[in-house]
């Protein structure tokens, strides 16, 4: 039977979206809430039995693949797409994937009640 764990995480970052007609082609910044599905067969045995992966483990490879290359940046200066939060929520799900996480499921938001969702 397939388990999904989801871990939280937030970081901070501007961007423009410069051909916008409304207010976002101004310079701007969020405070993003990354969230990140895996999913898999919980573990049989082993120092990780029942786990689908740590906690920790995971926490830490978001945040080196995902949250770090963009944490306290200007993400216009980061990425070569416009970084709407559909993009960068698409790339945050290709780099967890190609990084070898089972990863089926990135929500990432740009504020408390706006959100994408990017799933496999």
């Amino acid at each position: 039977m397939n388990t999904t764990i989801t871990c939280v995480t937030t970081f901070a970052a501007a961007h423009r979206l410069p051909d916008h007609e409304g207010k976002c082609r101004n310079l701007h910044g969020h405070t993003y809430t990354l969230e990140v599905s895996v999913s898999g067969v919980p573990e049989r045995e082993g120092p990780s039995a029942g786990m689908v992966m740590d906690f920790a483990d995971l926490r830490a490879r978001v945040a080196r693949i995902a949250v770090e290359p963009l944490d306290h940046t200007l993400l216009n200066e980061v990425v070569d797409f416009v970084p709407t939060v559909e993009a960068i929520a698409g790339w945050a799900f290709a780099k967890l994937a190609a990084a070898g996480l089972p990863v089926v499921r990135v929500r990432l938001y740009e504020g408390p009640n706006s959100y994408a969702e990017v799933t496999q």
